[in-house]
Order: structure tokens, then C-alpha cells, then sequence
């Protein structure tokens, strides 16, 4: 495990920079960089919020952390916070979100455009969140220090995005890639209807909180 007396050791350094090689291709190429064209709504999607926040932290925030000894008792509250916000793109995709996607893509032409498609969502929807995962499970320091306030706290993000995509769909702003207000289906007022689609959230933040509640519950049985 790594001391939180000193900088990253040398996994923690090769781990944290394929973290960050690989959240750089993966925006890029999912605000269609390589596609030759700009996604306007590029930060509807909680999933490039999330890739955004691992790369600003293990590109600036962490490095920051880890050389600042008076920094460094945030360090396990911080990383708690991005694995947790990144682990909730990896889950809501792959059990949620992947048939739609997997059957769009069946019928795209295997040319260029559908090979960006699979490799981009192969690195923001599992390549990262995974790497991250194993990051925290090994290379994280400090796990004893977190609390139940932890599995709180992360939340913010997902609540303040949930909260943003409701108040801009009240604006009627369409989102070009879905042709209505909101960015995933199980989003969509509209069509679903507000208490259908505000018991899907409550039920996602209670299995959030829960999860990591579990989690810390688990990694502190595991280290003591």
C-alpha cells in the first residue's frame, strides 16, 4: 500500500499515468476530435463529466495532493470520491445503457466512423472506470481513513448533474445526438413521466449510497 508519507510509488505512477493517456484519447474521441466535427452538447452526458473529473485529478489534483505533505490526508477521501463518480458510468452503461448502444452500432457501416465509436466507448465506458478501480484497490492510500460521510459526499456530482439536466430540459433545449431534452432514455419526463423517472433516481441514489457504503464496510474488514 502506498505511505501517506510520501509520493506515489512507481505502480500508483505507471497506473495514474495510463489513467490520464487514456482519458485523454477517449474525450477526444468522444467529442468526435477524430471524426472531424464538435459535439455541442458534449457535457450533457454524465459519463464525460465523470472522465473529465478522473482526468483533471489524476493529471492536476492528484500530483498536487501527493507533493503537498499537508495536502495529503485528503488524498483517500478524494480518490474514494472519483472512483466512485466513474464506477457509476462503468455500472449505469454496462447494465443500463450498453443493448440500445450495442444495437446502434450493429447496424452502422464498418467503416472509420463505427471503429471510433467501439474504441471510445470502449475506453470512457470500461478502459478507465477499471483502471481506476484497480488504481484505488491497490495503489490508494489511506482507505482506513474513510467514513460513512464518504459515501456521501460523492454524490454530489451525480446529484448536481441529475439536477442541471432537469433544469435545462425545462428550457426545452434539445440535445442534438438524442433529439429531445434529456440525455439517456430512463431521463426522459416527457415519456416516462416525473414519478416514474424520479423513482429511478431515488432507487440509483439509494444503490449508490448503499454500494458505497459496502464498499467501505468491505475495504476496512479487508485491511484491519
Amino acid at each position: 500500500m502506498l505511505s501517506m508519507s510520501g509520493p506515489y510509488t512507481r505502480p500508483g505512477a505507471v497506473l495514474s499515468a495510463l489513467i490520464v493517456v487514456l482519458g485523454v484519447i477517449g474525450l477526444t474521441m468522444h467529442r468526435d476530435f477524430y471524426a472531424g466535427r464538435r459535439r455541442r452538447d458534449f457535457f450533457c452526458f454524465y459519463t464525460n463529466i465523470s472522465n473529465l473529473a478522473v482526468l483533471i485529478y489524476f493529471a492536476l489534483a492528484g500530483p498536487r495532493l501527493y507533493a503537498v505533505p499537508s495536502l495529503r490526508p485528503l488524498i483517500p477521501h478524494a480518490e474514494f470520491a472519483v472512483t466512485m463518480c466513474i464506477t457509476l458510468t462503468f455500472c449505469v452503461f454496462h447494465l443500463v445503457l450498453y443493448p440500445a448502444v450495442r444495437l446502434a452500432a450493429d447496424r452502422m457501416p464498418k467503416g472509420r466512423q463505427y471503429w471510433i465509436v467501439y474504441i471510445d466507448n470502449l475506453i470512457i465506458h470500461y478502459l478507465v472506470p477499471i483502471s481506476v478501480i484497480i488504481y484505488w484497490l491497490l495503489c490508494s492510500p489511506g482507505k482506513l481513513a474513510l467514513r460513512a460521510a464518504d459515501a456521501l459526499f460523492w454524490t454530489l456530482l451525480p446529484l448536481s448533474y441529475i439536477g442541471w439536466v432537469f433544469f435545462r430540459a425545462r428550457r426545452k433545449k434539445i440535445i442534438e445526438e438524442t433529439g429531445s431534452p434529456y440525455p439517456y432514455p430512463f431521463l426522459d419526463i416527457q415519456a416516462l413521466g416525473k414519478a416514474r423517472v424520479y423513482g429511478m433516481c431515488a432507487i440509483l441514489y439509494g444503490a449508490c449510497v448503499l454500494g458505497s457504503l459496502a464498499s467501505i464496510f468491505l475495504i476496512h474488514v479487508l485491511l484491519r
